[in-house]
């Protein structure tokens, strides 16, 4: 077997991603395998795919997300439940008798988040009932799905700006999750608190003094971060961006594996997490 996969995005040279998946090819002994990183802009996208027909897939970030479901919509490929949801795609895997493109960012925050919650046995997480979202932009909308997946019925988003809350507000309508808005100030008590923002985009928050445990995820993934040093003086258990990335990355390495003929067994699940866990820990 054979994958053939590359990271793309602009800017792109940050990435983790082709650390990640070289070292599942290592664990699984896919040593012929490639995984490549590529400066792309959203105008390129589409003649980008045409010509590289042979590729299993691709991780895409920012600003390629949006752009990769509307090429799916006019192209008829298939798009999994969360790409369709949120209308963000961050995966293109080439089946042979399909392409999918999916979201595996609301993979990656339902499995860095429910080990923490109080209930973090059980799989559903259902001890989450109310969050706290502090942005509105792609990765809001896959925070949101995220927490309904966790069991979460309201949500605030802390914005800026309300009127650039319109998507996600309609998202939880869709979901039926109670939803408002409110200033990127105060943060009031809730089971889950994610930061969607860039690291220097966070502000000096008031956070309130009722925190009697709950959870504090950053997905930017700085190797210091005030947010989460604030969630934790608070009583929150905080979880770095890194333990999203690599779990969004393991869901994107199973599709691939899954595109290029392998079946995923629990075994393969579990040697594709402790690869890309082992190397990311490494790098601190």
């Amino acid at each position: 077997m054979i994958i053939r996969a590359a990271v793309l995005g602009q800017p792109i040279s940050h990435s983790k991603s082709p650390l990640l998946h070289r070292a599942a090819f290592t664990a699984l002994g896919l040593d012929a395998s490639e995984y490549e990183r590529i400066e792309l802009g959203s105008d390129d996208l589409e003649a980008f795919f045409a010509g590289h027909p042979d590729h299993t897939g691709f991780s895409l970030t920012m600003p390629l997300k949006d752009r990769l479901v509307e090429l799916a919509r006019a192209a008829g490929w298939r798009l999994d439940d969360t790409a369709a949801l949120t209308d963000v795609g961050n995966t293109l895997v080439r089946f042979p008798e399909r392409t999918l493109v999916a979201n595996t960012d609301v993979q990656g925050i339902v499995r860095a988040i429910a080990p923490h919650l109080d209930n973090g046995e059980r799989d559903d997480g259902a001890a989450a009932s109310r969050a706290v979202i502090l942005g509105a932009g792609a990765t809001a909308a896959s925070a949101l799905v995220a927490c309904r997946e966790l069991g979460v019925s309201e949500v605030d988003f802390l914005v800026r700006n309300p009127d650039r809350a319109r998507r996600v507000l309609t998202l939880a309508e869709e979901l039926d999750i109670t939803a408002g808005t409110g200033p990127l100030s105060r943060i009031a008590v809730a089971d889950i608190v994610i930061s969607t923002l860039p690291a220097e985009a966070v502000p000096a928050l008031d956070w309130a003094p009722e925190f009697g445990g709950g959870v504090a995820l950053d997905v930017a993934y700085a190797a210091e971060s005030a947010f989460l040093a604030a969630a934790s003086s608070h009583g929150l258990s905080p979880v770095g961006g890194t333990a999203m990335l690599v779990e969004q990355a393991v869901a994107q390495h199973e599709l691939f594996y899954a595109a290029a003929g392998g079946v995923v067994t629990a075994e393969v699940r579990r040697t594709i997490s402790e690869a890309m866990h082992k190397v990311m820990a490494e790098q601190r």
